[in-house]
């Protein structure tokens, strides 16, 4: 099934941040390079007075060389030429013998590190995937820790396997334009070429780095991989050394504070390690700015230190908060577990502490050893329902998450962690959860009629999950909402309808709902109510949106207009006269593309279907994936619902000040010491409540002079409700 914008980091570790002190290298060194501190002439048969011992090279492509570009210090460069056809170049050197380092990695009883610098002169130009790992044509730069031969790349002659550090685009490149260093074991050399064999796999892939690396402003990168042969665990430790002076120098890799990219448990090959190298995808252009360097490679061995390896935890676990999730509640895999709040330091919390919006870290102690910490972030599912007006903007989630955490299998026959969603968001248990809505990169918005979007947006396609938002149960008068859309593509699985020929099967997206029971069969069936339907024309490949009072597409009315895929639109809904005894008064109505905050004309109207609709009640806005003949890909954000147009287009409601409590002021603001002052004209008992920025209540007190307590916040920006004598105010509050 097609998603946008998917950039979920699955690592098999969790990735960590985690400071660790002086890094200094003891023990018996196998190889040392520095590549002297001239030039290095032809890399083919060098052997460098520098090398402990001294090592002769091998390259794959005559004519590389390595060249000396600040006159000081020597170091290996990868040059791109305009040498027709070549894209990968390799330099290998062999590993001594006799060095105390068992080539067959996990017959070594010492701890086996390599520290090396690798710099870029040049954007990476592609992510790793394990089916494209390293293309040709394709910018990436590595350095082979050890191969079980001397021919490295895929293409060579009897490739080996091994392990390679690389510098590449992140899993996340698409929205930050930033790269990672991976850990990479590969089997039958490097590179995924049609017709070679090549297997690569991503063990680790760091955070991403602050340097981008470009033509005109190289990153300077010291990096350390440690391999504990008695656990097999490797770890990846990176530094981002300075980029001034001009010309940039390398910093020693053996020594200083690095941050943990990454811990895994992989055993090696049992296959002998022969040789280490460079390599790098080039393209042809002799631009000497376009350019990768290497320099001090180590390998040494040293005492393995006491370790416990870090316990198995999903780095997001979602709870629903009916259950009173504590932290005892959070999963992992090990023995011994403690959790902590931070990532290095502080003590254990009690495992009855109840579970926030946190992110909290874990650790396993075996024979009083206990390891490092692995992160993973709490998501509480709020039951409680929403008040009106509500506001989502998908802002605190991560790009990549289900909007539903905790499907897994939940169906009506199974209804364990009953769809758990982020926020407030949850789903009626059913059988239909073979598709996720993600949360993705929100596009650059350009609508002028509702305030500046914030945060995120959802993604979804064809059939799976219809996540449902709740709120206060409406059983009489209108409901508004509004959001913003841009429908992107429609899959070549939608065709005509058999029933409408010329367009596809009419389909819902986004409707009020609310559950009700069948009176026959006692199911639980949806009640919708003005569901905005798709349906694309198959002649002019452009679609219509369109309104049912219900979820009929037989019965939808359609607008005159046609859209272009890929276009935004501002979509208003609202549902009048709920609960009214008489279906004619009853009416769903639709705005496209509304030019004022002003309730205009409606672009669509309909009351009086052919199948008689009442709703006595509606309780939540729901999202909907009928099929994926009729689905298209959509982009959906920006979702307000209110009782009213003005506040369903973001008018005067929660986070906006209405200036109703005469001379309303509340101090400090920011508030650092967990004392909130407020004081009025009237100065009269008010009553209090804290709303995070997505509508969710944090707290709620009353005060008349006394400090309102908020040290249980955490620190960001909410919203604070004050009501004192009927008359009300909402202000931005910021907690430091």
């Amino acid at each position: 099934m097609k998603k946008l914008l998917l950039n979920y980091k699955s690592i098999n570790c969790a990735l960590l941040l985690m400071l660790i002190g002086s890094n200094t290298i003891s023990g018996q060194t196998v190889v040392q390079e520095t590549f002297g501190s001239t030039a290095v002439p032809i890399a083919n048969n060098y052997s460098g007075a520098t090398s402990t011992p001294s090592v002769s090279y091998v390259t794959n492509v005559a004519g590389y060389t390595s060249v000396d570009l600040n006159g000081t210090d020597g170091f290996l460069n990868f040059m791109p030429n305009t040498t027709t056809g070549v894209n990968r170049i390799s330099v290998v050197g062999a590993l001594p013998s006799g060095s105390g380092m068992n080539g067959a990695l996990r017959s070594n009883t010492n701890l086996i590190t390599w520290n090396f610098n690798m710099r870029a002169a040049r954007a990476a130009t592609n992510i790793f995937s394990s089916s494209s790992g390293f293309q040709v044509n394709k910018y990436f730069s590595g350095v082979v820790l050890c191969s079980t031969t001397g021919s490295v790349l895929s293409n060579g002659t009897t490739p080996g396997s091994g392990y390679v550090v690389t510098l590449q685009k992140s899993a996340n490149n698409a929205t930050t334009g930033k790269t990672s260093l991976y850990l990479i074991k590969f089997t039958n050399g490097i590179g995924d070429v049609v017709g070679e064999s090549s297997v690569v796999t991503r063990l680790i892939e760091s955070p991403e780095l602050a340097q981008v690396p470009a033509a005109t402003t190289p990153n300077n990168l010291s990096v350390k991989v440690t391999y504990n042969p008695t656990v097999d665990v490797w770890e990846l430790y990176y530094r981002e050394d300075p980029i001034t002076p001009t010309p940039i120098t390398f910093a020693d890799p053996s020594t200083g504070t690095f941050t943990l990219g990454g811990s895994v448990t992989d055993v090696p090959p049992t296959a002998p390690m022969t040789s280490y190298g460079f390599v790098a995808g080039l393209q042809s252009n002799a631009s000497a700015s376009n350019s990768y360097q290497f320099d001090n490679f180590k390998i040494s061995l040293s005492t393995p230190p006491a370790y416990t390896v870090p316990p198995t935890i999903a780095n997001r676990q979602v709870f629903n908060s009916s259950t009173n999730p504590t932290v005892g509640s959070l999963v992992a895999t090990g023995s011994n577990i403690k959790w902590y709040s931070t990532l290095t330091g502080g003590t254990a919390i009690a495992a009855s502490t109840p579970l926030t919006y946190a992110t909290y870290y874990g650790s396993q102690t075996i024979n009083n050893v206990e390891s490092t910490r692995i992160a993973t972030q709490a998501f509480i599912g709020n039951t409680s329902l929403r008040t009106l007006p509500l506001y989502d903007s998908f802002a605190s989630y991560t790009i990549g998450d289900k909007l539903i955490q905790m499907n897994n299998g939940a169906s009506a026959a199974n209804l364990e962690n009953p769809g758990t969603g982020l926020g407030s968001w949850s789903i009626t248990p059913s059988t239909n959860i073979t598709d996720d809505v993600l949360i993705a990169a929100s596009p650059t918005w350009t609508n002028t009629v509702l305030p500046a979007a914030a945060g995120n947006a959802i993604s979804f396609v064809g059939s799976g999950i219809d996540p449902e938002l709740k709120f206060t149960n409406t059983t009489s008068g209108n409901l508004f909402s509004s959001f913003v859309i841009n429908i992107v593509d429609a899959p070549a699985s939608i065709i005509a309808s058999a029933t409408t020929p010329g367009f596809s099967t009419p389909t819902g997206f986004y409707s009020f709902s609310s559950d009700g029971i069948d009176p026959t069969t006692s199911a639980v069936i949806t009640n919708y109510a003005a569901d905005v339907m798709f349906r694309k024309n198959t002649t002019t490949g452009k679609y219509n949106l369109g309104l049912s009072k219900s979820n009929n597409g037989d019965e939808c009315v359609w607008s005159t207009t046609e859209f272009d895929f890929n276009t935004q639109h501002v979509v208003v809904i609202s549902y009048e006269n709920i609960g009214n005894a008489d279906p004619l008064q009853q009416v769903a109505k639709l705005w496209i593309d509304p030019a004022s905050t002003t309730q205009p004309a409606a672009t669509l109207s309909q009351n009086n279907p052919t199948t008689s609709v009442t709703r006595t009640n509606l309780d939540r806005i729901k999202i909907l994936q009928a099929s994926s003949a009729s689905t298209p890909t959509i982009i959906l954000d920006e979702i307000r619902v209110a009782n009213n147009w003005s506040q369903a287009l973001g008018g005067p409601a929660l986070g906006v000040e209405n200036n109703s409590i005469s001379n309303i002021t509340i101090y400090p603001n920011p508030v650092s010491n967990g004392k909130l002052f407020l004081t009025s004209s009237s100065n009269l008992e008010k009553e209090v409540m804290i709303f995070t920025t997505l509508g969710q209540q944090v707290l709620q007190d009353k005060t008349v002079s006394e400090a309102i307590n908020v040290s249980t916040l955490s620190q960001g920006t909410y919203f604070i409700k004050i009501t004192e004598s009927g008359f009300t105010t909402t202000k931005k509050l910021i907690v430091k």
